[in-house]
């Protein structure tokens, strides 16, 4: 009697190992990768309301890393930042940005674009005026900000559409010489944003060159009456300078073959509107919803530009 309780004890033992082997081996191919969110340091906050902001945001992220800018993170993930490629060239031109809305494996999301505001009833500002001294109307610029200095300087600078000089002496010697003469009122390279902001709402004819976010966050309500046009420029084509934020999967090619849904849902316009609303910017996708009249300026002619282009600091 004692051999059949002795096979029944190994038969059960064997048979409690299968089942071990089973559930760790089937454990195994269950256990979902853990992802991480690496953000751009500055936008982590923007982040985490949008985040909060979504219905269903994707699951097995565990975390918020804050990116320093350095190098790409070789972890599993992905990069949300404004610029995921380190470069000298003091300008990024990207031709059909719009209709592909991809460049090296990174999906634009939203952007920021600089526009020429004017009050509704004032005339669109033409190339023919730019070149003019003393012409009707004031071209306005915040001269304290060395972004809308820059962003001056490379309408005048392109040697053609979509190529710029190398080199830092030709940038200073232009942003040194931008003020002279009359093309700007006496004392433009001392004002701030808030200054500008303020003439152009006067009742004099006025154009500014700004970024969309700073009349989106101007709070002015007299500003419902602003247009925004593109730059004007000499010729069929024109372009667009805006800051970008990219997503950019990062890790082995397994791990960012696993995070295709997340990048087909940061594509979804509903999710790309709730970005560009949280950053006052406007969604790259052309079915993304702007936030208001300027705001829908501005995505028409995102996507009808010619060629983006970002400006290095």
């Amino acid at each position: 009697m004692r051999k059949p309780k002795r096979k029944n004890i190994i038969f059960c033992a064997a048979a409690l190992c299968v089942v071990l082997i089973v559930v760790v081996f089937l454990s195994f191919l269950g256990k979902k990768q853990v992802n991480v969110w690496y953000v751009e340091q500055g936008l982590e906050n923007a982040w985490v309301q949008v985040l909060s902001a979504v219905e269903n945001p994707p699951e097995n992220f565990a975390e918020i890393a804050v990116w320093d800018g350095s190098k790409i993170p070789s972890g599993a993930g992905i990069l949300i930042t404004a610029k995921p490629w380190q470069t000298d060239e003091k300008v990024f031109v990207y031709p059909r940005l719009s209709w592909e809305l991809e460049y090296q494996g990174a999906v634009v999301l939203a952007l920021d674009p600089w526009m020429v505001f004017r009050k509704h009833m004032n005339p669109v500002l033409t190339y023919e005026r730019l070149s003019e001294t003393g012409g009707d109307g004031i071209l306005l610029i915040a001269g304290r900000d060395i972004s809308a200095v820059r962003a001056w300087t490379s309408r005048f600078i392109q040697e053609e559409p979509g190529k710029f000089p190398y080199g830092e002496d030709v940038w200073l010697e232009w942003e040194q010489k931008l003020f002279a003469g009359s093309r700007f009122l006496p004392g433009a390279h001392s004002y701030d944003w808030e200054s500008a902001l303020l003439r152009l709402m006067g009742n004099e004819t006025a154009w500014l060159y700004a970024p969309l976010s700073k009349i989106r966050g101007y709070g002015d309500p007299r500003k419902a009456i602003l247009e925004a046009t593109p730059f004007p420029e000499n010729g069929n084509q024109y372009s667009l300078q805006a800051a970008l934020l990219w997503a950019l999967p990062t890790g082995s090619a397994k791990e960012k073959e696993k995070l295709t849904q997340v990048m087909d849902w940061l594509k979804n316009p509903n999710t790309q509107t709730i970005i560009a609303d949280t950053l006052e910017w406007i969604p790259s996708d052309p079915y993304g919803v702007p936030y208001d009249p300027v705001s829908l300026s501005s995505h028409r002619v995102w996507l009808t530009a010619s060629f983006v282009y970002t400006l290095n600091d």
